[in-house]
């Protein structure tokens, strides 16, 4: 009966590591050649949607393999702020599946912000494992999960950015729908104006947490919440992973009108799950000092943004062609 206790153990550190699998699995089919396009699509769609339930709901749990040691209610909480970039680029490949080829600066985005985020995982391990570091010790399935899903979520993006290709005649016909969007009066400053002030604020947003992740934690968290590396880790990860709207934003201007709209959809939606952590943090946590309530309306006003932004563009779009289609019903009414 002894003996049985260490293969009990063995197997449960096995279990812990499926979700790692599984999601390294899903970014590696979602670049296999012999699967379908569309199924490659779901493939990763299903990667970024698992994330950023795991960050969002079990965190703890989803990371425990990593460490020797338990987590604190902080270390989940800070954990959960990734899911709203996974969250967004989820989104953002379910609403555009249809509309043709990715875009590569959106795949370029993806891929240097899933090699910072492996980048600073391993820097990590050499900084903690070598007893330098406060707090939580590192376990030795560490490097099997950052492989598993940092690292095999930037192979599948260098994979993907390789074999997306793009033709002259794809790109003329991008230009010539982009001079008759502007020839109808259906383009304007605004759009271009809001993408990029989106990427100043998003990349101002990225360069904080990940320059300064200390500071920042220990200005809106509550001085007896005791911080330790994973602490700063995390606060640098999800600084990584804004990277990705960062890229984006500065590009989304040259995207087409279907395309420009999930997008800001989808940064709405990220935002919107930022918010409501910083809600849940501040109310229900009570985790947050008084200093918050600056990061707290600055997170709503940059929501706020978002949610105009996304209503203009939407209305310079597709409003007008609804408001004549709804002339025409009218119209067609009065004749009968």
């Amino acid at each position: 009966m002894i003996s049985s206790f260490p293969n009990i153990t063995m197997n449960n550190e096995m279990l812990y590591m499926v979700p790692h699998t599984l999601i390294g699995g899903l970014f590696m089919l979602s670049v296999f050649p012999k699967i379908s396009d569309p199924l490659k699509l779901k493939f990763q769609i299903s990667a970024h949607a698992v994330l950023a339930i795991l960050f969002a709901f079990a965190a703890q749990q989803f990371l425990k393999p990593t460490i020797n040691g338990s987590f604190t209610n902080i270390h989940g909480f800070i954990q959960a702020f990734c899911s709203s970039l996974h969250v967004g680029a989820g989104y953002f490949l379910w609403k555009t599946q249809k509309l043709g080829k990715p875009e590569r600066s959106v795949i370029f985005s993806r891929l240097i912000s899933s090699f910072i985020c492996l980048i600073f995982r391993l820097f990590a391990y050499m900084h903690i494992i070598g007893k330098s570091a406060k707090g939580l010790e590192l376990s030795n399935q560490y490097l099997y999960c950052v492989a598993f899903t940092d690292g095999l979520w930037f192979l599948s993006e260098v994979i993907r950015m390789y074999y997306t290709t793009k033709t002259n005649q794809d790109e003329i016909e991008a230009m010539v729908k982009r001079t008759t969007l502007w020839v109808e009066g259906k383009c304007t400053f605004y759009i271009e104006n809001a993408f990029y002030l989106d990427a100043g604020l998003t990349l101002s947003y990225a360069i904080i947490h990940i320059a300064f992740p200390q500071h920042v934690l220990s200005l809106i968290l509550k001085p007896e919440n005791k911080l330790d590396s994973h602490h700063y880790l995390w606060c640098r990860l999800f600084g990584a992973l804004n990277l990705m709207p960062a890229v984006t934003s500065m590009c989304a201007r040259f995207y087409s009108p279907e395309m420009q709209t999930s997008y800001i959809a989808s940064r709405l939606l990220s935002q919107c799950t930022v918010f409501l952590l910083n809600i849940y943090g501040h109310w229900i946590l009570t985790v947050y000092s008084a200093n918050h309530i600056t990061a707290f309306m600055l997170s709503g006003f940059f929501t706020s943004f978002l949610f105009s932004a996304f209503h203009r563009i939407h209305k310079i779009y597709f409003g007008t062609e609804s408001e004549e289609e709804v002339y025409e019903e009218a119209n067609d009414k009065k004749d009968d």
